[in-house]
């Protein structure tokens, strides 16, 4: 359900854009929620397990990169424009424009919280939660 999204960004980004992290696990999520809260770390994300659209393979994020290195402008650069912009232009949801910044983000744009997704999850599995997406993606 994301791959066509995923397929416009590459198609309609240039090349100095490029994915940095796309799925993770439940678990990757819980270790990633834990930095700068129960481990040393810098504080990277609000959602736990489960309440992350990575968890389904709904979400990406993207940098630029100069070679093999991202370069993680900062969050007033105007080459977030772009990239909002082709977030916008495509159907997804551009974290930049979360009340916790997170521009390098994209997501599906869902009529619920993620949270209530891994409810799903937790009921019927990952083919559930996945049925239930789709059900609630915005168009």
């Amino acid at each position: 359900m994301y791959l066509p999204y995923y397929d416009a960004l590459c198609d309609l980004l240039s090349e100095e854009w490029q994915p940095y992290y796309g799925i993770r696990t439940i678990e990757e999520q819980d270790l990633l929620w834990a930095q700068g809260r129960q481990t040393p770390g810098k504080t990277v994300t609000n959602a736990k397990g489960g309440q992350s659209p990575h968890n389904y393979g709904c979400a990406s994020d993207w940098t630029t990169w100069e070679g093999s290195q991202p370069l993680w402008p900062r969050s007033t650069d105007k080459v977030w424009a772009l990239y909002e912009d082709t977030c916008d232009k495509i159907g997804l949801r551009w974290g930049g424009g979360f009340a916790a910044l997170d521009c390098p983000h994209n997501e599906l744009s869902l009529s619920c919280r993620w949270s209530r997704v891994h409810i799903e999850y937790k009921l019927y599995g990952m083919r559930g939660a996945q049925q239930f997406i789709e059900k609630m993606i915005e168009k």
